[in-house]
């Protein structure tokens, strides 16, 4: 061949290559640029989703801090230690005790430090730094300041709250040290960001950045990893962003995700092979083989990146899925549920159509986690949003929002009729027990029930009313149904305004004892009287046990409630003693303040700081608690019994089984509930009732006292069976102290009714 002719051989070769490699590139460069930017959008959403879960974790603990410092008896009396009126040791010993109660209901809780009005500690529990926090940091410290420590045992997260008298003078500091191995969990599961993504927190002070070593421990972030992470380049504040360390040409892909606490934020590392997919770094390979093959050259350019863009669409994929379904069930989270609700909404509205949103919450729950553990809670659920799935309808979508809380979203809904029939197909799906790691569990479930646009017409107003509707089934009987009603509704933010007002009526002096006297059926001489707490709220309204109890024991409240009327009713007694009075007080207790809190201890302080004769305190529990936690609460029982006072079993024959744990419980008197008196004499079904509970307790040896006598019938019909005790309207109703002294004292003795 001619010089000449391979030179045009040549010229034609290189004009094919050159052809082909800017075809190739033309072809590979805007959709790697399309897919990367979706791509770093995605992953922006996970860390952000990541940091929201720490940011939650921190809310939590400065949640836990605030109720620290707003717990009234223990506040009162540190108010009274900054005015010098109780000395350090009274407070220290009146104080920690509580405390320690307090913390057991944190498992993440660790140490606490209180530090007094001059920021010098107080009380110091559990695991706390050396040197302890002092003046400076209580000076520093406003509602909820958080920030790590480093101990020799490992770090710690201090969160500091001010502790405010009742006119809002600072007159202390909470000092509460939280492990942060809930954390750990979440820096640890770096798998969502790709192979070889690793995870960092930076905190305060001073950029403290934090990682998770191989045993799942929170540590200092060695001085490699730091530079790795590039902390120095990095702020704290400002919104998530994105970074390539090295420019297009480095390994590394940096991200940052702040959390809404100040100075805090969450980085992570991703290689960048990891995370482009090896996309740019083979984008030369097809222009190389495009160079090499020639006519094959468009062939091998679409052979090479199709597995490429595959692969990123794949790691793009799992990273969606992590953001719109749930890691546990697989179902749809919260955040595609909405946007699932938002489109169903617009398709519905523009077709003039009806849809269902079911909200379903599975009943008793917390107590299968409390007493199996969370990794077989977590199991059940799983197993229960399969069972649910099998249920629903292809168009429709089902979900979990979070807990034990699922979501259905039912479309094309052709009347209301049909969104009862599946609930109930739902809850049917659950009746059959289910059996994990060789335990037999039954499960059921509430569920409420909103429609559009009869209940609303948008996503977080239907998703509002279904959940009050639900617990509407929850009061109702469980296990069940129940559509939205206005009515509920109305229920529910009378609910929420009676929960606000509750939780400030310790402070404000809103709750007030009133007193039932109880007398004997022969000489009708009062003995005793019954201590009932009223409710009286800013507009004048007096709310009786019935409506704001229930409510205090799903808040929480109950404990605090419990011990002010222990402790009111105790000093009353006393000061009837001491005038002439010498009655025997009955004070009602709530199953929660028996199983969970300390009424050994808060009995024993109550009859200590009254100066009561323990003979002189009666103790009622319900019948509903002795049948369900007689086993639970048995030793406490006896140990309230040990300290002297007694014990009765209130509305007694309202329940059933409960025969069998009288030989067991310390008792010493029934109290016959009320509805059976109501219709004595004359309904032979209660009279019979009424006879077999005095035969009971008389051959038990155990008092009777018949609650609600209201008529001298009622009183003769008692009398003519034996019935040693009664109280009820006809003797008196409930009283004030004040107006009990005056209609029953004066005597020296208690007087004849």
């Amino acid at each position: 061949m001619k010089r000449s002719q391979r030179r045009i051989v040549m010229l034609a070769m290189l004009g094919i290559l050159v052809t082909g490699a800017l075809v190739g590139v033309a072809t590979a460069w805007p959709l790697y640029q399309a897919h990367r930017q979706g791509l770093e959008t995605i992953t922006l959403v996970s860390a952000s989703a990541q940091a929201d879960s720490l940011e939650h974790l921190l809310a939590r603990y400065r949640d836990v801090a605030r109720q620290f410092t707003s717990r009234t008896q223990i506040r009162l009396y540190l108010e009274r230690y900054a005015r010098q009126a109780v000395e350090r040791d009274a407070l220290v010993a009146f104080t920690t005790p509580r405390l320690v109660d307090a913390m057991l209901q944190s498992s993440d809780l660790v140490g606490l430090v209180r530090l007094g009005p001059g920021g010098h500690p107080l009380v110091t529990i559990g695991r706390t730094p050396e040197p302890l926090p002092g003046p400076t940091l209580a000076a520093a410290a406003s509602t909820g300041s958080t920030q790590l420590v480093q101990q020799e045992e490992g770090m710690l997260l201090e969160v500091a709250a001010p502790i405010l008298s009742r006119d809002s003078q600072r007159i202390g500091t909470d000092v509460l040290y939280f492990s942060p191995q809930a954390m750990a969990g979440v820096l640890a599961d770096a798998s969502r960001f790709g192979e070889g993504a690793r995870q960092w927190l930076l905190g305060t002070p001073d950029a403290t950045l934090l990682a998770v070593d191989s045993q799942g421990v929170v540590t200092l972030a060695e001085a490699g990893e730091r530079l790795a992470a590039g902390q120095g380049e990095v702020q704290a504040g400002g919104p998530a962003g994105l970074t390539r360390e090295g420019g297009w040409w480095g390994d590394t892909v940096m991200v940052h995700a702040p959390l809404a606490t100040p100075g805090w934020g969450l980085l992570v590392k991703i290689p960048a092979r990891s995370f482009y997919g090896m996309v740019f770094h083979e984008l030369l390979w097809p222009v190389v083989m495009v160079l090499v093959l020639m006519t094959l050259g468009a062939f091998a350019t679409v052979r090479t990146i199709s597995p490429l863009l595959s692969r990123i669409t794949d790691q793009a994929g799992r990273l969606s899925r992590s953001v719109n379904f749930d890691p546990l069930t697989g179902l749809p989270n919260r955040n595609y549920l909405n946007q699932r609700l938002a489109v169903a909404l617009e398709v519905a509205e523009e077709a003039d159509g009806e849809l269902a949103v079911l909200f379903l919450d599975l009943d008793h729950f917390k107590d299968i986690n409390d007493s199996l553990g969370h990794p077989l809670g977590d199991r059940l659920l799983q197993a229960v949003g399969q069972r649910l799935f099998r249920v629903v309808r292809d168009m429709d979508a089902l979900g979990r929002l979070g807990g034990d809380e699922f979501l259905l979203v039912m479309e094309h809904l052709h009347e209301p009729a049909d969104a009862g029939r599946v609930a109930q197909k739902l809850i049917d799906a659950l009746l059959q027990p289910f059996d994990i790691d060789q335990h037999e569990i039954f499960i059921g479930a509430s569920i409420g029930i909103s429609l559009y646009p009869r209940d609303g017409r948008s996503a977080e107003e239907l998703i509002q009313h279904a959940d009050t509707a639900m617990y509407g089934a929850k009061a109702l009987k469980r296990n069940t149904w129940k559509f939205f009603t206005p009515e509920l509704g109305e229920a529910s933010r009378e609910r929420f305004a009676m929960d606000t007002g509750l939780r400030r009526a310790l402070d404000r002096n809103e709750l007030v004892l009133h007193y039932q006297p109880q007398a004997r059926v022969e000489g009708n001489s009062v003995f005793g009287a019954e201590a009932l707490v009223r409710w009286t709220t800013p507009e004048g309204e007096v709310i009786g046990p019935g409506r704001f109890i229930a409510l205090a024991e799903e808040g929480g409240l109950i404990h605090a409630i419990g011990r002010w009327v222990l402790s009111e009713a105790c000093h009353q007694a006393r000061q009837w003693e001491l005038r002439g009075l010498p009655l025997r007080v009955s004070v009602n207790l709530s199953g929660l303040q028996v199983v969970q809190g300390d009424i050994v201890g808060d009995v024993r302080a109550a009859l200590h700081q009254s100066g009561l004769s323990p003979a002189r305190l009666e103790l009622e529990i319900t019948e509903g608690f002795v049948i369900g936690h007689a086993d639970e609460g048995l030793e406490r029982l006896h140990g309230l019994r040990r300290l002297g006072v007694e014990l009765a079993v209130d509305d007694f024959g309202t329940g059933y089984s409960s025969l069998s744990y009288l030989k067991r419980l310390p008792v010493q008197c029934l109290k016959i509930d009320q509805s059976f008196i109501a219709d004595v004499p004359g309904d032979p079904d209660d009279e019979t009732i009424v006879a077999a509970i005095l035969s009971i307790a008389d051959r038990l040896g155990l008092d009777v006292i018949a609650e609600g006598v209201e008529s001298a019938g009622q009183l003769d019909f008692l009398r003519s069976l034996g019935c040693p005790a009664y109280q009820g309207d006809y003797l008196s109703p409930p009283l004030t102290a004040e107006q009990f002294a005056l209609r029953w004292g004066g005597g020296g003795l208690a007087r004849e009714a």
